[in-house]
Formats: structure tokens, sequence, C-alpha cells
């Protein structure tokens, strides 16, 4: 079914509640685990049906933030969606407390035990929090959505600006840096007071519900059943001995390969003299290379992008009104995913349709699970499929770039000097919650500090920058906390697939596959094990890999100069 014929109705609250406690009654009287079970079985269905209303409605509304109806839509999510998840947790609550419950275990898994073990964290006196918390949330997206950017008589978005930061004169590049910034600076008192309201709303929630402080509420909400915050502290320590350094050291050496001594924050997206390669054609040109890409690449991979290009499941181009950045989900009764991005004609368009596209693939691959937990994993577990997707696409980039070579160096620098930044903004977030009574300058001062920690070359010549105002710009950090230490570990995997895939493609390609089939039906340390890597945070992976990432860099840069 194409995107535009799926039928959004808003569902009647009545009905759902009356849905839930249905189903609570029957879990609750089950006379065996074979009834319990079918029951757990057509509640996912239920669950599926109302997720994909939300979906519809979250796409649509990102689509363009200027339409009323579903401005209107999202409103009633925002202020229903805790309620439902509520209700899922009384469910949930049933499930866990049925003499059953070891048959569960056997028929469907112990982590689906585990899942509904973590969603008791939402109980009804969290509603009002959580309510209040979207609200913010949309405040945020709507302000960068709707952003408006005067830069030589022309008026841009924040997305569209994008392009003008990799101009290769550098006086150009500058001003549209700062032009981009200026935006945040003059909204500087608005942002500033949205993310301190949703700190203490979120701090007050945890306290409310029990907890030490909203970290411990985050974390066991977001599903972490195999490791905590002391855990997450070691590995950023493992980023900065490992990664850091080497960071640094490529930031010289592309500063002297441009002959800039003064390097600077705003030199960095150019790689290359002559600019940071560009794909050589629009949307509709990449769609096309991309389709035979995937088609080239597995049976599996090229039935999945036909089906998306089929059913109109992509919405790629920046326009205004449209929220920035770029995400997957999906219409689950329809077993669909989407892809919602926002191609600016530089590099990262054929990023986000590898990066993305790899979410997707990984939904695709798991729609023949019964149970509506197991489709998606849990986050830093979904962040493998899409970010080792990039990496197995590489020999397609031929398609895509003049010189290919000048791409793939472009994009595992980038994606190496990510992992300082990633930990920074982790790193930061830990601070933020464990100081809710900080200011809003204070918190600003801090960011600073943290981030020159992890990436002590940092000079932005720029004074709100330098007053610690660069993670304004980080979506998750107002709408997704403590999520972007997920990329970071996913990249480290989807590093030991790239080594992996350059010796052999087709072992490596399969054993991906059969990760992308496993869903959520494990945890992220079990799902490592599946997809045969090594885990970043109880290994030395990382010592292992590096030397090997520097060879592939190396060779590269033979292959360009």
């Amino acid at each position: 079914m194409k995107f535009n014929e799926m039928k959004y109705e808003r569902p009647d609250i009545k009905e759902v509640k009356d849905k839930f406690e249905s189903f609570k009654e029957r879990i609750d009287n089950a006379k065996d685990g074979s009834e319990l079970v079918e029951t757990i079985k057509e509640f996912s269905v239920f669950q599926k049906e109302l997720g994909t209303m939300g979906s519809l409605v979250s796409v649509r509304h990102s689509i363009d933030t200027r339409d009323e109806f579903y401005e209107k839509e999202n409103d009633f999510f925002n202020e229903n969606s805790p309620i439902f998840s509520n209700l899922y947790s009384e469910v949930a609550k049933s499930i866990l407390n049925s003499k059953f419950k070891e048959v569960v275990a056997k028929e469907i898994g112990q982590h689906y035990l585990d899942l509904l073990e973590c969603s008791l964290v939402v109980e009804e006196k969290a509603i009002p929090y959580l309510q209040k918390e979207n609200d913010l949330i949309s405040k945020y997206d709507k302000l960068i959505a709707n952003s408006e950017i005067e830069f030589e008589g022309k008026k841009y978005t924040l997305t569209q600006m994008g392009p003008l930061l990799q101009d290769t004169n550098r006086e150009r590049r500058k001003a549209a840096y700062n032009a981009r910034w200026n935006f945040f600076k003059e909204n500087q008192e608005t942002i500033d007071n949205i993310y301190d309201e949703m700190v203490k709303v979120r701090h007050e929630m945890a306290k409310a519900l029990g907890y030490k402080d909203y970290i411990e509420f985050r974390y066991k909400q977001l599903c972490r059943t195999d490791y905590g915050r002391e855990e997450v502290a070691n590995y950023r320590e493992k980023i900065l001995k490992n990664i850091t350094p080497l960071v640094v050291e490529l930031n010289k050496i592309q500063a002297q390969g441009l002959g800039i001594e003064d390097f600077k924050f705003y030199d960095k997206p150019i790689e290359f003299t002559d600019g940071t390669p560009k794909p050589m054609g629009d949307k509709d040109y990449i769609v096309k290379k991309a389709k035979g890409m995937y088609e080239d690449l597995s049976k599996e991979t090229g039935e999945f992008f036909n089906f998306m290009i089929d059913n109109d499941l992509m919405d790629l181009v920046a326009q205004p009104g449209k929220m920035g950045g770029g995400y997957c989900t999906s219409f689950d009764m329809y077993k669909a995913p989407f892809i919602f991005a926002n191609f600016n004609g530089t590099k990262h368009d054929v990023e986000v349709v590898t990066h993305e596209a790899g979410h997707a693939f990984q939904n695709f691959m798991s729609q023949d699970k019964e149970i509506d937990e197991y489709i998606w994993p849990t986050y830093e577990s979904c962040e493998i499929h899409s970010m080792s997707m990039e990496f197995l696409t590489w020999p397609w980039m031929k398609d895509f770039f003049e010189n290919e070579d000048k791409f793939k160096f472009s994009h595992l620098k980038g994606a190496i000097s990510f992992l300082p930044y990633g930990v920074t903004i982790d790193h930061f977030q830990h601070w933020v919650y464990e100081n809710p009574e900080a200011t809003p300058e204070e918190r600003r001062k801090k960011f600073h500090e943290i981030e020159k920690i992890y990436q002590p070359d940092l000079d932005y010549e720029n004074e709100f920058l330098e007053n610690g105002g660069y993670w304004f710009t980080q979506g998750h950090v107002f709408a997704a906390p403590f999520y972007y230490i997920d990329y970071t570990l996913a990249q480290v995997l989807a590093f030991e697939y790239l080594i992996k895939y350059l010796e052999d493609d087709k072992k490596t390609l399969d054993e991906y596959i059969e990760l992308c089939k496993a869903g959520g039906s494990e945890s992220f340390f079990k799902l490592i094990e599946i997809g045969k890597l090594k885990n970043p945070m109880t290994t030395d992976v990382l010592d292992e890999i590096k030397p090997k990432l520097e060879k592939i860099l190396e060779d590269l840069k033979d292959k360009i100069s």
C-alpha cells in the first residue's frame, strides 16, 4: 500500500482504554500458558494498529509542520501517548504476575519479559510529566523546522544551509557558518528556557516515581538491560584513550593538506582543496542509483528497496516547514518502514540513503515477528544496521561520486571523528541530569569544558560556540535523552563489519542479514553475538581495530594522491 493511501483515523480514547482493559482481563483469566501466549499475540496486533496511527501522524507532521490538521493530531498524541504507555504497563504487570509466565519465557523468550519489566517505569503519576515533556519537544522541533536564515539576500532553513557550510571559499564558508549560528544565538533564551523546563520536568518525574535521578529512570525506559551508567562512563574513557588522539592527528593532517595554519571548526567540512565530494545527481538520480545498488548487493536488499520505491515510502528533500534531520520509522500494521530525510545536495544525501535504509531494511526483514516488541530492537542495536549499511554499500560509491576514494576517505574519517563528539554529548547529558538545578549559563559553560576534554583542538572562532552553545543544534538532547551514546557504540560495531567486509564480503553480508532478521528478539549484548561482533564495552576491540582503520585511511589517501 502506498504511503498516501494509508488511512489515518484518530483513535477513540474510550475504545483504546476498553481494549487495553479487555486484554488485561483475558491475561488475568487465562486458563493455561497456551491461552496466555495466544492473547499476547493478539495484543501485539492491537499494538501495531495503534502504533501505526501514531507513526502516520508523526511522519505527516514532520513533512509539513505547518499543516494544521496534523499539528492538532500531533498534539493529540503528545497528550495521549503517555496514557497509552501507562495502559501498556498495566497489561505488562498482568503478564509478569501470571502463573504461566514461564510458558511465555519458553514460547516467546525471556527478553520479552525483560522488556515488559522495563515498561513498568511508566506509571499513572508519570502521565502529566510525559505530556509536558512531549509539548516541550514539539516546541523545539517547530522552532527548528521553521528556522529562517538570511544569507546573501536569500532565505534558507537550517538544513538548506548545509551546502554553504562546505563552500571552498573560506570567507564565504565562515560567513555562512556565522549566519547559521547566529540563528541559535538569536533564539538562545527560547532554547535555554525550553531545555531548562525539560530538565526540571524529567527530574521531578523521576523523583516522583521513586528513582534516584532521571538517569536511572531513563536507562530503564530505554530498556538497557545489559549495562548501566558506570559501564557507559568506562566506555567513554576508551574513546578518549584510543580515538581522541587519532582524531587530533587527522585534523592536523587535514589542515596541512589544505594549507591552513590557523585551522578552525568551519574548515572541518573541507577535506580536499577542491572541496568535499558531492553526489553527481539530485534526489531522483540518487534513488535510481540506490535501486541498482541494492539489487546488486543481495536479493533481500533488492526486494526491500523496490518495495520502498513502489509504495512511496521515502520523503527525502529539504523543504520550508519540514522538520530537520532524518529518521526511519514504520507502519507495522502495513509491514512497511518509512524513510524521512532532508537532501540538500551534499555527500550527506548519499550517507542518509544508506544509513536510514539500513534501519528500514532491518525493519523490513523483521516484519515476520508476531510480537510487536521484537520488530525493532533497542536503540543501540538499531544503529548497528544503519551505520553498517553505510559501509556495506562502499563498492557502489563510484555510481554516486566522481572520485569514490575521496568519498570513502571523507566518510571513514568523519565516522571516526564523530566518536569523540558522540561521547561529549553523552557525558554532557549525564552531568545535566546529575545537576538538574544548574542554570542555563552553567550548562553551556560545562558543555564547553566537556567538549574540550574529548576534542582538545577545537577552535570555533565564534563567541556563541565558545560559550558552549554547540549542543543547541543536537535534537537528540531535547527529544531523545541518552540516545546519542548508542550511535557511538554502533559506529564501533560498524567499523568491525567494514574490516570484515573488506576481507570477506559474502560472509560478512550474510552475518549482517542474520542480525537484521533477529530484529529485537534479544538484548544488545546478545544481538552483538548473533552478528558475530566483539562488544565495545566488554572487550578491547577498539585497540584492535584502530590500526586497521588507520591503514584503510592510508590506503585511500595513497589512491587519492
